[in-house]
């Protein structure tokens, strides 16, 4: 569903997901899923950005572009229909029930990605991360810096990051809260991954 070598791949299931959005329970996001009323939209907090998402489709509430990933996994988000509550049990993505099949990917798009840009930058991590809402995370996860994403209502992400030294080079773990898959499958979670990675990325240019 997701290929990053065709672009437009996105944007054409995109387009399906919105034939299915003017058939959606609202009423279950409001219940559910953490959004709230707006007018004829749900709105919905994602990644400190808030996002409307109606029968026309997914946007973003301050009028400007919102990636197709973005509202992609929103609106799966919505339709799966999902409903359940945060354990505060961290657990990395390979380790979830059919995690291994996306894993190789998720770690190249995202936490290499994020190793590989914030290396010996950690300051700038820290700045980017709070652009994005993120908050410090104080969980004895380890890690030179450790950061809680509220990316979607029930799906926070954690970042675990590790600087260079003389002996290693930098890393980043990104966990997610033990009841993720209730709420979107294991290839959606994959793309959040790739979306925080592209929003830490774009605050640093």
């Amino acid at each position: 569903m997701f290929r990053s070598d065709k672009p437009t791949n996105y944007e054409n299931v995109y387009n399906g997901l919105v034939v299915k959005l003017a058939q959606a329970d609202y009423q279950h996001a409001m219940e559910h899923l953490g959004a709230r009323e707006a007018g004829d939209e749900v709105a919905m907090e994602v990644f400190g950005r808030t996002c409307l998402i109606g029968p026309r489709g997914v946007r973003a509430k301050d009028g400007e572009p919102l990636d197709f990933t973005v509202r992609i996994v929103v609106a799966h988000y919505l339709l799966q229909t999902g409903r359940g509550d945060l354990t505060g049990q961290w657990r990395s993505y390979r380790d979830f029930k059919d995690g291994a099949f996306f894993h190789g990917a998720f770690s190249q798009t995202s936490e290499h990605r994020i190793a590989r840009k914030f290396s010996g930058r950690m300051a700038e991590l820290e700045s980017a991360a709070k652009a994005i809402s993120g908050e410090t995370l104080d969980a004895d996860l380890g890690g030179d810096f450790c950061s809680c994403f509220p990316a979607l209502p029930r799906i926070p992400l954690a970042l675990i990051f590790y600087d260079a030294d003389e002996e290693f080079s930098a890393s980043a773990r990104i966990l997610f809260d033990d009841s993720a898959p209730l709420f979107l499958d294991m290839e959606c979670l994959a793309v959040m991954g790739l979306i925080l990675a592209n929003q830490l990325a774009s605050v640093l240019k």
